[in-house]
């Protein structure tokens, strides 16, 4: 029984202590009119693979870059299908981000797109 909880134990310090950022926790302390890039980067061969993602993580991820967030710009890793990208999109929205402009990017073996958002209101 003491194993278990040790155990357990160990597992939530370890998920507390190296997960992933949210946007929430991200757009905290952003100021309005500020900019921000919501990058998606997939392998190439995650473009046929947009409702069910694939099973390993690969290069692709999902991070914002505000700036001064060096360090702390990935909110995921993997590619767990364009569900969760427009989670991500709508999750901006919630946290006072609109966004601005879209553009892609393409290299011999990763599809990144990029979401540039304005924060329009204080969270």
């Amino acid at each position: 029984m003491i194993k278990t909880l040790y155990t357990a134990a160990f597992i939530l310090l370890t998920a507390f202590t190296f997960g992933q950022n949210t946007i929430t926790e991200l757009s905290k302390d952003v100021d309005k009119g500020s900019y921000g890039i919501l990058e998606v980067r997939l392998n190439m061969e995650d473009e046929f693979r947009t409702v069910e993602g694939r099973d390993t993580e690969g290069l692709a991820r999902v991070a914002l870059f505000l700036g001064d967030n060096e360090q702390k710009e990935v909110i995921s890793k993997g590619f767990t299908g364009y569900n969760k990208v427009v989670d991500y999109l709508n999750e901006m929205k919630e946290n006072g981000w609109e966004l601005e402009d879209t553009y892609s990017l393409k290299g011999s073996s990763l599809l990144i797109t990029h979401y540039v958002f304005v924060k329009k209101k204080n969270s």
